[in-house]
């Protein structure tokens, strides 16, 4: 009896013992042990190895994209950083799986350290010691270049490798760069094999363009160039809409594009430039380059009032109003005093009289230089689509030749577009051809997104590719910023 009791009793004590054990958390130590086969690399001592992780960041801190951040990062997490959640989840393999593909998207896989980080990794499985100290040098450099490379990874593919604002003379799209915050959050909380494969763009031209990229039988060129647009269409973060309006601005051209087809081409002119063939005028320092930026058309003005830009008014108006005082009434403006009343030219002193004391308007008519409708997008630029009374200008090979703003060929084609509704724009295409000098607006029932894009490489609906010419001089300047990120 009492061997029975004793028996039950060796039982609870085996079962006590074992229930403690399997509620014991489980340590980083335990994690390396089990990657690794190691039993000796459960004495992992956070201290010890913090230390190194030190020495290692001192000696790889040159090689780093974000040092900073990074050093951040470790100084937090006692140096386990990438590593601290995805070491034995195979993650690692998954990592440099991606980064080895970088040149499907035009970018070359060393930048991300991708060999070195397959390097440390193949020498922590050789490494037969079975002493973990022995690995702390090989885990430190192994959690900074994947930290560093992972970051610098995700942050080009959700923005791009380079600040457009900083080559563009005028680039008003909203940046998609990853915060250090949402970096840290990333690290700390994402599957990165769900995440790597999210966010990989799913923009159609970009997939399009992949897919030639990847085909082959490209000479450099051509392929430096799809680069090129890879990176601008990272720029933009998003896919293009199912319906939408784009003006390519070297194209000079504007597209209407519906179920992801483009139903309707016409020429356009977009602002010109003081650099290169393009340039209109020699010696001219004035910049009227059309932006890059992108809205929601929502009305549109049929006979419009054309409030004349303060800058066009101290440039080119207050020179030739000096010269004729009529010239106002010539060109059916007025002016306007700061309390809003109308003012007779003639009583004005136009050599002294600050041209900002005034505002000028055009008001609708055959020689309104809007045309006989513009097309608005809200965006604090003051640039619109619209028609001109210039005609002549949309047959030039070179039609930069606007303030900034978009001439549109055929204005009721687009306003056609815009409203679809047949008998609206039957009405509008009446009220343009008749030019009844009455204003007024059309608001739209539903907005239709429209992009100002820079593309001199592009692709046709059927992924066909073509090259248009650089008319601002991007190119050369963002081919000097991107040459370090090549695969070529």
């Amino acid at each position: 009896m009492r061997k029975i009791q004793f028996g039950i009793f060796l039982l609870l004590v085996l079962w006590f013992i074992s229930s403690c054990n399997t509620d014991r958390e489980e340590t980083f130590g335990d994690e390396l042990a089990k990657v690794f086969q190691q039993k000796g690399y459960r004495n992992f001592d956070t201290t010890a190895y913090l230390a190194v992780f030190k020495q290692e960041l001192s000696k790889n801190k040159s090689q780093l994209h974000n040092p900073k951040w990074v050093t951040e990062f470790a100084d937090s997490t006692s140096g386990m950083t990438f590593i601290s959640r995805n070491l034995s989840r195979g993650i690692v393999d998954t990592l440099c799986m991606y980064l080895e593909q970088s040149d499907k998207h035009g970018l070359s896989a060393a930048y991300f350290h991708t060999n070195q980080i397959k390097e440390s990794f193949d020498k922590l499985n050789t490494v037969k010691s079975g002493k973990v100290e022995d690995i702390y040098p090989l885990l430190a450099k192994l959690d900074l270049l994947a930290t560093d490379g992972y970051i610098t990874y995700i942050s080009i593919l959700r923005g791009g490798a380079v600040n457009p604002k900083q080559l563009y003379g005028r680039y008003f799209e909203k940046m998609h760069k990853v915060t250090k915050q949402e970096a840290r959050r990333v690290l700390d909380s994402t599957d990165v094999k769900e995440y790597l494969a999210d966010i990989q763009p799913k923009n159609s031209y970009y997939l399009k363009l992949q897919e030639l990229l990847q085909k082959g039988g490209l000479n450099k060129e051509d392929k430096e160039n799809i680069c090129l647009t890879l990176e601008k269409l990272r720029w933009m973060g998003k896919d293009f809409p199912e319906k939408y309006v784009v003006v390519n601005i070297p194209e000079q051209k504007l597209r209407m594009v519906d179920n992801r087809k483009t139903k309707d081409v016409m020429n356009v002119c977009v602002g010109e430039t003081i650099y290169g063939p393009y340039a209109r005028r020699a010696g001219a320092t004035d910049n009227h380059e059309t932006p890059v930026l992108s809205g929601e058309l929502d009305r549109m003005q049929v006979n419009p009032v054309w409030n004349i830009p303060v800058s066009i008014v101290k440039k080119e108006l207050i020179s030739s109003l000096r010269s004729n005082p009529n010239y106002l009434e010539s060109r059916n403006m007025v002016a306007y005093n700061k309390k809003g009343q109308m003012v007779d030219p003639n009583t004005v002193d136009w050599s002294s009289d600050s041209v900002l004391n005034f505002k000028f308007k055009q008001n609708p008519g055959a020689d309104n230089s809007l045309g006989n409708i513009k097309f608005i997008f809200s965006n604090p630029y003051s640039i619109y689509l619209h028609d001109t009374p210039a005609k002549q200008m949309f047959s030039a090979k070179n039609r930069a030749v606007s303030h900034g703003c978009v001439r549109v060929e055929r204005p009721a084609a687009l306003a056609a577009f815009l409203v679809n509704d047949d008998k609206k724009a039957e009405q509008i295409a009446t009220e343009i051809a008749d030019t009844l000098n009455k204003s007024r607006w059309v608001m739209m029932k539903k907005t239709i997104p429209v992009y100002i894009t820079y593309y001199t490489t592009w692709v046709d609906d059927d992924g066909k590719l073509y090259r248009l010419p650089d008319i601002y001089g991007y190119d050369e300047r963002l081919k000097k910023a991107m040459k370090k990120y090549y695969s070529l």
